[in-house]
């Protein structure tokens, strides 16, 4: 990593603070906004109803500033075959896309496609072993498990 790509991930995680604190604080003001018109409905009385709440330009740049998934309606079904380390390579590259903490499901959404659980299991395990990957969060259930990338999974992508 470069000094330049370290500034620039830096100025990245800063604006995506400021928006994601934005974006909370727009959240909490149309819960109190419900809450108010429920107190309202109810026959509460000295509450004075502020109006709707509108969104600021920071969800336009914390939407711009997170990393562009693909939507999940566009996971096609898995082919037929696929040639060696295909999947491995598919995975390896979505690794640039993907945030740092992430699961199956944002690696399906990213290479386009829902490949064989085993199969993806097995490269998560292969990316384990060479370090560029770990557990976040063991899954459970409907839970998925939760991978961080790591150091070594920058190096490898920056070859």
């Amino acid at each position: 990593m470069t000094h330049d790509e370290y500034e620039r991930r830096k100025r990245r995680l800063e604006e995506e603070l400021q928006a994601g604190v934005e974006l909370l604080e727009t959240a909490h003001r149309h819960q109190l906004r419900a809450l108010q018109l429920v107190w309202a409905a109810m026959g509460g009385e000295g509450v004075e109803i502020p109006p709707p709440v509108v969104a600021s330009a920071a969800v336009a740049v914390y939407t711009a500033a997170a990393p562009a998934l693909p939507a999940p309606t566009e996971v096609s079904p898995a082919r037929a075959r696929r040639g060696p380390w295909e999947l491995h390579n598919d995975v390896v590259d979505a690794l640039d896309v993907l945030p740092d903490v992430f699961d199956r499901n944002d690696v399906c959404r990213v290479i386009g496609y829902e490949p064989d659980r085993g199969s993806l299991y097995r490269t998560f395990l292969d990316l384990k072993q060479e370090g560029a990957l770990v557990v976040q969060k063991r899954g459970s259930g409907r839970s998925p498990t939760l991978y961080r990338k790591t150091i070594a999974s920058d190096a490898t992508a920056a070859e």
